[in-house]
């Protein structure tokens, strides 16, 4: 009876005692799940970040070859794993689309392209002449059958011509010459220009190298020419038949490298070969006021090359190689440098040529390895990249924007090449959204099983269907 009764005692213990090892075993349990679901999820994440960026990769290699089969990899891989690396390769894709080139590209090479404000007409400068675009046509997609160049604008004598200008409204044209002149054509009849005049630039002696640059303001009423050994000419041309020269400003015979000039005619910049960039004041334009220089590294490999300023003169933009630095003259006496953009990245290892918006809100860079870059200036101390612009060509010379920046040119070995950038900052908002509202595309078992490297396919579409559907392709992964 009293070993009875002390079992009867224990047993409430072990029964306590058990519950607590089972309670603790599904605890186990539970975090031994949670733990297991952890790592199998972020094996599950870090396979769809891979599948994703090989579409994407692959994407980029077919750009060139077959836009179609680019696009919609570039679409899936987006869907897969939405991040700044496929979102660029599917933006870069988009906008490559809407890129053809002026003519059949050949393997002659444009020095120079010149867009006017209202991107009605263009000017390439190709062996040693300049010829003339009428964009309209190319602009418009009801438009078959696009125009080739139409007239050329001929050098003078037998100078070359080695830079062009318009006026926003491309009616008025200059074109800088090897001897040392500049010539003002009228395009008025883009079929028939007239040549107006012509005005000396600098020196004219048998050892001047030409006009290094020319620049026309906003209404055409004011050319600046500035030649290879330094000199820089003021012309009025409120009659354009009779030029008449306001200023004649030398910089001690040093080289100058590039010249901006702001809408108004009244803010200058010089780039010289002594990695000087100076701003010049032009409002009284009989007698421009040299102004600071801005406060540039003299480090040699990081020399001045090239400059670039909005409309209104406030932002100055000066390439140098692998960097752009963005600067503010709001007050021209005292310059400030807003931030330095780093393009090394874009294989713009020597900046060649860069746009800059009139509005100082888009820049379009060119340089080595046939392709472009359109930044977004619109915080000048944040800029930030939109797209990639492939001219299809070796190199690329010089770059153009009309004054929306919704037109892009780019000249260089093979030709010269356009993109109608209309809808861009849509496609950068959300390129999955606009790929989808312009195409419906799908991925067959064969494309899926050569370009997403042994990935299953079962996670990425409906059951009853026989492809990936690009667009949808979030929807059953």
């Amino acid at each position: 009876m009293n070993d009875l009764a002390g079992t009867r005692q224990v047993n409430p213990r072990w029964r306590t005692l058990a519950v607590a090892l089972a309670v603790l075993s599904a605890v186990f349990l539970v975090v031994g799940g949670l733990a297991w679901q952890r790592v199998y999820g972020r094996a599950s994440t870090q396979e769809r970040v891979a599948l994703a960026h090989g579409l994407a990769l692959h994407a980029a290699e077919l750009r060139d070859t077959d836009s179609g089969t680019a696009r919609k990899l570039g679409t899936a891989a987006v869907g897969i794993h939405d991040d700044e690396q496929t979102r660029a390769g599917l933006i870069d894709t988009m906008v490559d689309m809407y890129g053809r080139a002026l003519s059949p590209l050949t393997q002659e090479t444009s020095r120079e392209v010149t867009v006017s404000g209202d991107g009605r007409v263009a000017l390439s400068k190709e062996g040693g002449e300049a010829n003339v675009w009428d964009l309209k046509s190319w602009i418009d997609p009801e438009v078959i059958e696009k125009p080739d160049r139409i007239p050329t604008l001929k050098r003078h004598g037998r100078a070359s011509v080695n830079t062009t200008a318009l006026s926003f409204d491309g009616r008025t044209a200059l074109t800088g010459d090897g001897d040392n002149t500049a010539t003002v054509w009228d395009l008025t009849d883009l079929a028939k220009p007239v040549r107006l005049a012509t005005m000396a630039a600098g020196r004219t002696t048998k050892y001047t190298n030409g006009v290094k640059k020319a620049a026309l303001s906003r209404d055409g009423g004011t050319a600046v020419i500035v030649d290879q050994d330094g000199v820089m000419t003021v012309w009025d041309l409120a009659d354009r038949s009779h030029p008449k020269r306001l200023s004649r400003t030398s910089s001690k015979t040093v080289p100058i490298r590039d010249f901006a000039l702001s809408a108004d005619g009244r803010t200058a910049v010089t780039v010289d070969d002594h990695n000087k960039v100076t701003v010049w004041d032009l409002t009284t334009a009989d007698h421009p006021v040299k102004g600071v220089d801005l406060d540039l590294s003299m480090e040699y490999s990081r020399s001045a090359t090239r400059t670039a300023m909005s409309a209104n003169g406030h932002v100055v933009l000066v390439g140098r190689v692998g960097q752009i630095e963005i600067w503010n003259l709001d007050d021209r006496s005292h310059p400030v440098r807003y931030t330095t953009l780093d393009v090394s990245f874009d294989n713009l290892y020597g900046t060649y040529d860069m746009s800059l918006a009139p509005d100082g809100k888009r820049l379009l860079l060119a340089g080595p390895g046939g392709s472009g870059a359109l930044w977004d200036l619109s915080t000048p101390s944040r800029p930030t990249r939109l797209a990639a612009l492939n001219g299809h060509m070796r190199e690329v010379e010089s770059v153009a924007l009309r004054a929306d920046g919704d037109l892009a040119l780019m000249a260089g070995s093979s030709g010269v090449y356009f993109w109608n950038l209309t809808g861009l900052d849509e496609i950068v908002a959300d390129p999955k959204r606009e790929s989808c509202h312009r195409y419906d595309a799908k991925i067959s078992e064969a494309e899926w099983a050569r370009y997403a490297g042994g990935a299953d396919w079962s996670e990425y579409k409906s059951e009853d269907m026989d492809s990936v559907s690009v667009c949808l392709i979030d929807w059953w992964s």
